[in-house]
């Protein structure tokens, strides 16, 4: 539950549903505004919207066991914002019943039937909500909204949700009931929205943008006070509060696009290259026009390109390039330059079959341990070329709301030459439903709703597809249509390999009670196997895993810099697992990957190869007495036509390779080259895409080696 905020306003002004033009909304919210700030024994109708740059005749109260608070309410811009991340309660199940932090009252007592308004904003995914009818810290009734799937706790029958909610509550001597409950995909909007509760005898009526979403009856409290709330949020934002005795309902107030400030300056990165574009990003404090002058020989850097205006955020897209590419540029602002002469590559050829790609998830909150992952991650790159690197998810470990220094700076030494594709993590969406993240990155928007959240891209002979597992997923969803067509779409049917990421994994082994995620088991894992992806790339849990589940190879890759997770459970598809901080490096050669994960201080984890015309199963952990150390028997048709099954015994635990030879003794493929445990094993090798003739089947294990032949006739 890590919290971010964002100190920017955002306004809109509350207009009464049903009436039709902006100017009554003016008039109707300086009638409010000219009759009282202060509420204490006053009468209705009641407004406050900040603008005198305090919160008088408010109170501040925190609620029991406040946990990493006090509650930190001020005044920003003319906007009331809650900026603590504050919760009650330590234990989970506790806290997830309460759902209580901090929250702040104002008005009479004697106050029965009202319209309670205000126009809300979490930069944040946890609790906001209305508080009415209040009469004291532990008996009121309230309107809470929980965005924040993972910590909605149970619902009023007691079964763990695990998603969105919308609640009416009221609270008797600090025990909650439910009254009326919603469970959605989101229970409120990012930006500024208009909430509302509408309390008249006993009738509680609760309104989003106008709309109606709850409905209740209850008559324990008959007045009370009004109320705003924040659970675990550390970007709460409240305006333009009113009360009023006539039923007064705001509609959806207008969009203000959020502006995030540049803080600091930040160097060149390279973004979304393709075969003849890539895009050169940067900041400054200043507003200056930016330029990028490149060409393919280092130091003749013969053309440019300008901005058309003085700026602090810089993007400039470079086009007319040629594919797979190398050329160097630099970055200019008002005529001086920004950074020394750098380099970049276009995006490879569809028939190109030789690139490399790195795979970081998790990335930590600028710890040693990142920075030293991104060192390695740059020896890497120095001692073979990579194409670009996949992020699966938590670019930003914390709350989402700054990633310069979690992010531009420890890896800027990748960043000034090679793109990072990312993914949108749990922790990245935190702050404004990944505001931050959308305005800091500029990806592929090939999905219909034209956003960044997720999207495919073409690299060579693979085709990679990046889903948002935060987001909505399920059958008739528009990310569900997206990786339907996708994986049916030309340009992933013709190539080779297929990837997808996404930062959630269908299954895990680290992590405690946490075997990996639901919603993905059960409506994308079946897509992965019904069209035969070859693999899925996640990060979440901090940890590194891999293995094998219906010819579909899953690859954890989480631990670019966040604190380890614990081994919780073993499953039987995932063969090799282990906490520790590492990055993964992946070479695509023809029809092999070969697999590396490193470690933060250069030592190789794992090490593994994926043959794309070979299934491998293990099919006895029992081997004959008489078995030494290794067997390989004959493959089997032999000669082959389409297929052929080898089966071989090892009787130690030791690493295997199984690779291919023609008779000059050229090596065509490698088949095989993992760590095996004890036991008896089939290999099934696609030959229709051998020509005919006699072929040589290498087995080493240990210091040992037998061989095959293999004739193949069509």
């Amino acid at each position: 539950m890590s919290k971010g905020f964002d100190t920017h306003r955002q306004t809109g002004m509350p207009i009464m549903r049903r009436l039709p033009t902006d100017r009554i909304t003016w008039i109707v919210a300086g009638l409010l505004c000219s009759l009282a700030t202060l509420a204490h024994a006053q009468p209705l109708p009641f407004y406050d919207n900040f603008d005198d740059g305090n919160y008088a005749g408010w109170t501040v109260t925190d609620d029991v066991e406040p946990q990493h608070g006090p509650g930190v309410w001020v005044v920003e811009n003319g906007v009331l914002v809650q900026k603590s991340n504050i919760w009650s309660y330590g234990p989970v199940d506790l806290e997830t019943k309460y759902h209580l932090g901090t929250h702040i009252t104002t008005g009479d007592r004697n106050w029965t039937d009202y319209s309670l308004n205000a126009l809300v904003r979490s930069a944040d995914n946890d609790g906001v909500g209305l508080i009415f009818r209040y009469q004291d810290a532990k008996n009121y009734y309230r309107v809470l909204l929980m965005n924040d799937p993972s910590w909605s706790g149970r619902d009023s029958s007691g079964t763990p949700v695990n998603t969105p909610l919308q609640r009416i509550q009221k609270f008797i001597d600090g025990e909650p009931y439910i009254l009326a409950e919603n469970l959605v995909s989101r229970a409120y909007p990012s930006g500024f929205f208009a909430l509302t509760a509408d309390v008249r005898d006993d009738s509680i009526h609760a309104y989003l943008n106008g709309n109606l979403i709850l409905s209740a009856r209850d008559q324990q409290y008959k007045t009370g006070s009004i109320g705003l709330l924040s659970y675990a949020n550390t970007g709460a934002y409240y305006d333009s509060v009113s009360v009023t005795s006539e039923q007064f309902i705001y509609t959806k107030p207008e969009e203000v696009a959020v502006f995030y400030p540049v803080r600091e300056f930040r160097a060149p990165y390279i973004q979304n290259p393709t075969r003849t574009s890539v895009e050169v990003a940067w900041r400054t404090v200043e507003k200056q026009v930016g330029k990028v002058k490149y060409g393919q020989k280092k130091g003749v850097l013969s053309e440019e390109a300008v901005e058309s205006e003085a700026r602090q955020k810089h993007h400039i897209t470079l086009d007319g390039l040629e594919e797979s590419t190398r050329y160097f540029y630099e970055v200019h602002n008002e005529n001086q330059r920004v950074a020394g002469e750098e380099n970049f590559r276009t995006a490879r050829g569809h028939d190109e079959m030789l690139f490399s790609f790195l795979v970081l998830g998790d990335s930590g909150v600028d710890t040693p341990t990142q920075w030293r992952v991104a060192q390695q991650m740059q020896r890497s790159m120095n001692k073979r070329e990579i194409d670009f690197i996949v992020h699966v998810g938590d670019v930003h470990q914390g709350s989402g709301d700054y990633y310069d220094n979690i992010y531009f700076k420890p890896y800027a030494s990748l960043l000034k030459n090679v793109n990072v594709f990312t993914s949108l993590g749990n922790h990245d969406v935190i702050t404004d439903d990944g505001g931050v993240y959308l305005d800091d990155f500029y990806l592929p928007h090939n999905n219909p709703d034209s956003t960044e959240r997720y999207y495919s891209f073409r690299w060579g002979s693979a085709y990679f597809i990046a889903l948002d597992t935060n987001g909505d997923y399920s059958p008739g969803s528009p990310q569900h249509a997206f990786l339907i067509n996708a994986l049916t779409d030309s340009l992933r049917t013709s190539a080779t390999w297929t990837f997808v990421y996404a930062h959630h994994p269908p299954y895990t082994e680290y992590w405690t009670d946490y075997y990996g995620d639901k919603r993905v088991q059960d409506h994308l894992v079946p897509i992965y196997e019904q069209y035969d992806v070859d693999m899925v790339m996640n990060g979440h849990t901090h940890s590194y895993e891999r293995g094998e589940k219906e010819h579909v190879h899953y690859l954890v890759s989480g631990g670019g810099g966040g604190g380890l997770d614990d081994f919780f459970v073993d499953y039987d598809h995932i063969t090799f697992s282990d906490m520790v901080h590492h990055f993964t490096r992946i070479d695509v050669d023809n029809d092999e990957l070969h697999v590396t994960a490193t470690d933060q201080y250069g030592n190789v984890v794992d090490r593994f190869t994926v043959n794309k015309f070979v299934q491998v199963s293990i099919q006895d952990n029992e081997l004959p007495q008489a078995l030494d150390f290794v067997d390989l028997e004959p493959g089997y048709p032999n000669p082959a036509t389409d297929t052929t099954a080898f089966v071989y015994r090892i009787a130690q635990e030791t690493r295997v390779k199984l690779e291919l030879f023609d008779l000059t003794g050229r090596k065509l493929s490698t088949l095989v080259d993992q760590f095996h445990p004890v036991g008896t094993y089939k290999v099934v090798l696609d030959t229709a895409r051998l020509a005919n003739g006699t072929y040589v089947v290498n087995l080493t294990a240990g210091s040992l080696t037998r061989s095959q032949q293999l004739a193949v006739i069509k």
